[in-house]
């Protein structure tokens, strides 16, 4: 049967232990001045930030920590505040995928002089960015969102009470470096937490109505992977093998969703995210059996299909031991298993069920109706 399809990712990726050394070249075309994007606290407590200095010896660079969390309108103006009396030529963003979305950000918007408001979807004006910023190069340090290979900043509007996407294909890095050696330092909850981001951004584009061949195989080789690093990593957390498959995993995670959307957990996540302040990540484990289980009737048989394949299970239930696998992960990894651990009550649903739409909610391999939403959100109570 003929199909089309469009495909986007960075210009070029590097993965493998050791790939960060590559950094020491890649920034030369862009420019002398690189401003480094890191988090608060890992970059110091890593013992990477020696290293990356003398990487990138060659350069001026400015090191610039991001606020803690995810990344905010408040923050964003801030960072490119702070970085004003620079004018880099290139960003470097070594992080997770709030660390890496605010450079994004950054990278389109350090040459502007409006609000993120002004370019946000949904709640913004939504205005199109017209040209290319400033180039970036992605160092991802958590193996979760795939943020190193999206098109999308993920911005909270706090004001407005959502998360949007500030969206545009000038913000592809330029580079994505993935070096798995810099998630080793990841604590248990977070390496839970990102790595269950990454799986259900594999298993919801992978379903997606919006699914397409190029995606699906990808997706086909990694998914295995990353459920099964997630086991390993649960009990040991140097295992450069399993960081690798993770890593691997959630990279590849990224581009399935840039090309093929997502599904119900991201568009709870959306909706969630927006009102309260819980990890993205957190809330697409929490969220994602109970959709797992709703769009069963239409997942059923390519879930397993992929699980036969990949020799994860040899008859029965294909759903049911999928769901079985997520869940068996929360415990080791200390993560809460429902909306009322976070202080959600019934009386929030409702709102809740509204905010959850966009265009993770419309990839959802079944259409859900405001009230599928709402009783999906009271069984997750």
């Amino acid at each position: 049967m003929p199909f089309s399809f469009s495909f986007e990712s960075p210009t070029g990726i590097y993965f493998g232990a050791g790939e960060s050394e590559r950094l020491a070249d890649l920034p030369a075309p862009y420019g002398r001045r690189v401003l480094v994007l890191t988090g608060r606290s890992w970059l110091s407590s890593s013992g990477w930030q020696d290293r990356l200095k003398k990487i990138l010896q060659k350069y001026t660079v400015r090191f610039f920590a991001c606020a803690s969390g995810e990344p905010s309108v408040e923050s964003i103006e801030e960072a490119r505040e702070g970085v004003s009396d620079f004018d880099p030529e290139v960003l470097v963003a070594v992080g997770g995928g709030s660390v890496l979305d605010t450079a994004k950000a950054l990278s389109a918007l350090i040459p502007l002089k409006e609000s993120p408001l002004e370019y946000l979807e949904g709640v913004g004006k939504g205005r199109r960015l017209e040209e290319p910023g400033i180039p970036w190069i992605a160092v991802p340090t958590t193996s979760g969102t795939g943020a190193e290979v999206t098109k999308n900043s993920v911005i909270r509007a706090k004001e407005k009470g959502a998360k949007k996407s500030l969206r545009s294909p000038y913000l592809i890095a330029a580079y994505a470096v993935v070096d798995p050696e810099l998630t080793l330092d990841l604590p248990l909850r977070i390496t839970g937490i990102s790595g269950m981001d990454a799986l259900t951004q594999l298993i919801e584009s992978y379903v997606s109505r919006k699914a397409q061949p190029m995606v699906g195989a990808l997706v086909r080789d990694a998914l295995p992977g990353m459920l099964t690093a997630l086991k390993k990593l649960s009990e040991d957390l140097q295992d450069l093998d399993a960081r690798t498959d993770a890593a691997y995993g959630s990279m590849i995670s990224g581009i399935a969703l840039a090309n093929a959307g997502l599904g119900a957990a991201h568009g709870f996540a959306s909706g969630i995210g927006g009102l309260f302040d819980i990890p993205h990540g957190l809330i697409c484990a929490v969220c994602l059996p109970y959709v797992v289980e709703r769009n069963a009737t239409e997942i059923e048989a390519p879930i397993g299909r992929l699980l036969r394949e990949a020799g994860l299970y040899t008859g029965g239930d294909p759903l049911g031991w999928l769901v079985a696998e997520i869940r068996a992960l929360f415990e080791p990894y200390g993560l809460e298993k429902d909306l009322r651990s976070f202080g959600i009550g019934r009386d929030r649903i409702e709102e809740i069920a509204e905010r959850s739409s966009g265009s993770s909610m419309s990839g959802n391999p079944v259409p859900l109706s405001l009230q599928d939403k709402v009783a999906i959100l009271q069984s997750i109570l």
